[in-house]
């Protein structure tokens, strides 16, 4: 070799690591070409397999061990200005190791859609086409035939506008090829809309008013602060009863964190919970950022820019919000860290709490666990040192706890019953009371739908879904049959299908048929619903929840989406419709959440000066459960639910594994998972339930087997990792395998 082969060398032979989003637990070499530079963090596209995929580089070396002719260039580098920062780079690394994914999955978790199409800032849409009129005949028309077309038609006539396809393929459950059919027969359209880019102000109404401090408030932020100033991670659980004052308390934290010249996430469970929150924090701050999935691809990637450039210090959003690109991160608050919505149901399955805990370790930030109800596994850990308590037990300002009354239904006489919906004499009575005071009601039931069981009175047997293994729910506004599951419809049966009895008997109670049954009893009351039908419309949350802050709405019906984090001064009576919905659903975790559940939602009551009342309506009033909610009793709970738990081994005993399989032959799911059990039986402190269907056998006529993998100790997790990491690589084209760490659902 000559002296000068050297000097040529580094510039020909410079060689990127680069993780694609496949499922494949490796990184792949690639050359750059002589002029062209890349860092960790970089996108870039390459050929692999005779495809072009775009991929992240993590790591850059002047040599590699592979015979030079076999390593192909990269075709491109992507939008240099968008490089992940390093810290982001380590989570997806500790992310793709923790929870069983590729690193090529994980890094694409952390960007945003938009940064991942350069230039994109116009967007496919569908909008309508023909007349409404016409349109609403046509949906009817095609009910029987094409179902899918009626489906889609419908949802756009819903929407109220041009709605992006991609949105309308996610909510009717299907392909391009019936919005494509519906514009060749001119009902539809499809049109490319640029996205408004206006930074989002948040409305006068939403502002967070400074307040005084009580003396565990001044308490709590002294002790997170401390750390944040000495650049120290901790992680606090922010245990404060609801309506303790917990959001001035993160506000206070904030104030610090910014006078220190640091940035900061604060992650929200819901996007109803999104607006008030981002208000509270703007009218604080000039430079927030809003990230959640009600936002364009255009919007988010706005934010993610001004996040990244460090024109914006605080981001705020849901789950995803967690991978903002901020600099010098000092604080990062999960405001009610018990919801289910923190947890991914999708490839990466990471959950969004030890995540940020893993990433405040990187970072040397400080994380903040907030909730009236935290989860066993993080009230367990802040008890044994390993999060730091700090408590809030007393309401903030003149709140006062609610007065809570439970409404034993057993003794409800049978009249009551007749037209489905329970609604106690007392709440009847305290429901008049309050309207007459001009106060605002809130009444609470998580299921939507008008029935969700249609019945035959004959045989006893009810309409079910055919291509899923469960009842369809009977929805009076669209006239139909809807499988919450797959989303197929189709119309009411005049006679049962099994028997051909005439009539079907409509089972149980959802939220519009509460509302039908409120309207009817208060006639004079503005009653309003949000649920996932009545929110379909663009800007439906914002509409509906400013009309009651407002009051111009007098009673608002709603699923879950109602129980968290709102804060109306004018409630002053929340009614618990149905307070077994999910008590005895087949999850370990069933008490849990309706304790929490029931929690949240009195805690919406009382909440200015006026006092609240809280009626649970239920058929177990004796249920631990239940008892310790209406007492708010939450330690109470804790001691119960722990006995049952450590019994039957779930967590915070054990750590949780699910492996999941489905296909088209229910004998080919059950198969893979045999196979993928055997290793596991030799390892120690590890416990296999299964393989065994699902609790929903089928779905969108897949077959689903399941088995739930138990480890006792951080060993055996670690053991079981190693052994089943992979498993998603035994999936084939007809049977699809998942890999879930600590499930958050067992359905």
């Amino acid at each position: 070799m000559t002296a000068s082969a050297p000097d040529r060398e580094p510039a020909a032979a410079t060689y990127v690591q680069v993780a694609l989003k496949l499922p494949l637990r490796r990184e792949f070499t690639y050359a750059l070409p002589p002029g062209v530079t890349a860092e960790p963090g970089n996108r870039v596209r390459v050929h692999f397999h005779g495809r072009k995929l775009g991929g992240i580089v993590t790591a850059t070396s002047p040599t590699t061990d592979l015979p030079k002719a076999k390593v192909k260039p990269i075709e491109a580098v992507l939008d240099s200005e968008t490089a992940l920062p390093p810290a982001l780079l380590e989570l997806a690394r500790r992310m793709a190791a923790t929870y069983g994914c590729s690193l090529g999955e994980a890094l694409d978790a952390t960007l945003p859609a938009v940064a991942k199409r350069r230039g994109v800032r116009r967007i496919p849409h569908v909008e309508l086409l023909a007349p409404h009129d016409l349109a609403r005949r046509a949906v009817d028309e095609l009910e029987e035939q094409h179902q899918a077309r009626s489906r889609v038609l419908r949802t756009v006539l819903e929407y109220g506008g041009p709605m992006p396809i991609l949105d309308l393929k996610r909510r009717t459950g299907t392909s391009d090829s019936p919005w494509q059919t519906l514009a060749r027969h001119g009902l539809l359209r499809r049109v490319m809309l640029a996205e408004e880019l206006e930074e989002l102000v948040p409305a006068a109404d939403e502002r967070a008013e400074r307040h005084e401090l009580n003396v565990h408030q001044r308490a709590a932020v002294d002790a997170i602060v401390a750390p944040v100033t000495t650049a120290t991670h901790r992680t606090f659980l922010l245990h404060g009863v609801t309506g303790s004052g917990k959001t001035e308390v993160y506000l206070r934290v904030l104030e610090e964190v910014r006078r220190l010249g640091k940035s900061a996430i604060v992650l929200v469970p819901e996007i109803s919970l999104t607006p008030q929150t981002v208000g509270r924090f703007a009218s604080r701050f000039p430079d927030v950022a809003v990230l959640h999935s009600g936002l364009t691809d255009a919007e988010r990637g706005r934010q993610w820019q001004r996040l990244l450039q460090g024109v914006a210090k605080v981001a705020v959003g849901a789950r995803s919000a967690l991978f903002a690109p901020v600099q010098n991160l000092g604080l990062i608050v999960l405001d009610e860290e018990h919801e289910t919505s923190f947890k991914q149901d999708s490839t990466p399955r990471y959950h969004a709490r030890e995540m940020a805990i893993v990433r405040g370790e990187i970072e040397r930030a400080v994380v903040v666990l907030g909730s009236a109800t935290p989860t066993l596994e993080s009230y367990g850990k802040a008890k044994r040192g390993i999060y730091e308590l700090v408590a809030l037990p007393e309401r903030a300002g003149a709140g006062r706890p609610p007065r809570v009354v439970v409404e034993d239904l057993r003794g409800e006489p049978k009249e009551s019953r007749r037209s489905g919906v329970v609604l106690s004499r007392t709440l009847q009575v305290m429901m008049e009371e309050r309207l007459n005071a001009r106060d605002q009601v809130l009444l609470f039931l998580n299921r939507r739908g008008y029935s969700p069981v249609l019945l035959c009175p004959s045989c006893g047997e009810a309409v079910r879904c055919e291509s899923c293994s469960v009842s369809m729910t009977w929805h009076v506004r669209r006239g139909r049959l809807i499988c919450h599951w797959c989303c197929r419809e189709k119309r009411r049966p005049e006679t049962c299908p099994t028997c051909q009895h005439a009539g079907m008997h409509e089972l149980g109670v959802g939220t519009e048929r509460l509302e039908a049954a409120v309207k009817s009893r208060f006639p004079a009351a503005v009653v309003a619903r949000m649920d996932a039908d009545t929110m379909a419309e663009r800007g439906a949350h914002e509409r509906v929840l400013g009309a009651f802050r407002k009051r111009h709405i007098d009673i608002l019906i709603g699923t879950q989406m109602i129980a968290k984090g709102l804060d109306f001064p004018d409630v002053t009576l929340v009614g618990v419709v149905s307070a077994d919905t999910g008590l005895f659903v087949p999850d370990y975790r069933a008490a849990e959440r309706t304790f929490q559940l029931l929690q949240q939602v009195a805690g919406r009551a009382g909440r200015g000066e006026k006092a609240g009342t809280v009626v649970i309506q239920t058929h177990c009033p004796d249920n631990y459960a239940i008892a310790a909610a209406a007492r708010n009793d939450y330690e109470s709970f804790v001691k119960q639910e722990l006995v049952h738990r450590k019994v039957a081994g779930y967590p915070p005993f054990c750590r949780l594994v699910r492996v999941f399989a489905e296909a088209h032959r229910e004998a080919e799911a059950q198969q893979v998972l045999r196979d993928a059990v055997l290793p596991l039986r030799a390892l120690r402190e590890v416990e296999v339930l299964g393989p065994a269907p699902a609790v929903v056998a089928k779905v969108k006529d897949r077959w689903r087997w399941h088995m739930l993998v138990k480890c006792y100790e951080p060993a055996s997790f670690e053991a079981v990792m190693a052994e089943i990491g992979t498993v998603e690589d035994r999936g084939t084209r007809t049977c699809r395998v998942t890999l879930d760490v600590d499930p958050g659902s067992l359905l």
